[in-house]
């Protein structure tokens, strides 16, 4: 106890939902006001591998099922082949990722090739029953990642005016949302962001790289509000969500510590 006396007050929020949506967790915390007026930054434990995260791409996840008619290859002529429709949908869709992948965004992210913005097709993909059918329905999944700079109304707004007009041209599909974020982006000039720049510095002797991080964060929903919010933890990226994560002891002491100076920096009197 080193008997600091603070300027304000921290609010620990552990939220039950960041990994699927974040809903009923920071989301509710924000829009509700349950931390309180004034709010001068947010600070998150991402595994940022010693960077800090300044930033985030938004996301558009998709899957789409496209319809056709059942029929025995012999009586083919009677059916309606769904996965040649498909074909027909991903081709539209791979002229759009064209388009898609010539945008890069400012800010800060290695390598080069992660600038670009993403439209990723087929993460998963189901269709048929059996090799002799010609398949009824087919479906696959459409992961658009959208850098800070574009609009996620705007870029929804684009794949959804592309499956209507495959419906106008009669193909039959249906297309379910899975998820939709905002990106955010936040200045690396934010007090904030520059005192917790320091605290790194001061205690581990390096100081830290802003880049936006390649997913979504939590910081989108305090970055609306127009609260500095930037993500630094403890753990390696490359390893996160995997069989063998893992964490190591030590950088969770660094990392409190990092918070604690912070803290005490930003709020010291």
């Amino acid at each position: 106890d080193y008997d600091i006396e603070l300027n304000g007050r921290i609010g620990l929020c552990i939220v039950p939902d960041e990994e699927t949506g974040g809903v009923r967790g920071s989301r509710y915390v924000v829009d509700t006001g349950l931390l309180g007026k004034n709010r001068i930054g947010m600070l998150t434990p991402e595994p940022t591998n010693g960077v800090i995260w300044n930033a985030n791409r938004g996301a558009i996840s998709l899957r789409v099922k496209v319809m056709g008619k059942p029929a025995h290859v012999g009586l083919h002529y009677q059916g309606i082949n769904a996965f040649e429709r498909m074909i027909a949908v991903v081709n539209e869709l791979l002229e759009l990722k064209v388009e898609v992948e010539s945008r890069k965004t400012e800010f800060k992210i290695e390598p080069e090739a992660a600038r670009r913005s993403i439209l990723m097709i087929g993460g998963r993909c189901e269709g048929g029953t059996n090799f002799n059918l010609v398949p009824a329905e087919c479906s696959f999944t459409v992961d658009r990642r959208i850098n800070p700079e574009e609009d996620l109304e705007r870029e929804k707004g684009k794949l959804l005016m592309l499956f209507e007009n495959l419906r106008q041209r009669g193909i039959d599909l249906d297309v379910e949302i899975l998820q939709e974020g905002r990106s955010a982006g936040v200045s690396e000039d934010e007090p904030v962001a520059q005192v917790l720049a320091k605290s790194i510095e001061a205690i581990t002797g390096k100081a830290p790289r802003f880049e936006m991080c390649p997913a979504l964060l939590e910081i989108r929903f305090y970055a609306e509000r127009g609260i500095p919010a930037f993500a630094y933890g403890p753990g390696i990226l490359s390893v996160s969500h995997g069989p063998n994560e893992f964490v190591k002891p030590k950088d969770i002491y660094t990392c409190t510590s990092i918070y604690a100076l912070t803290a005490i920096r930003l709020l010291g009197s």
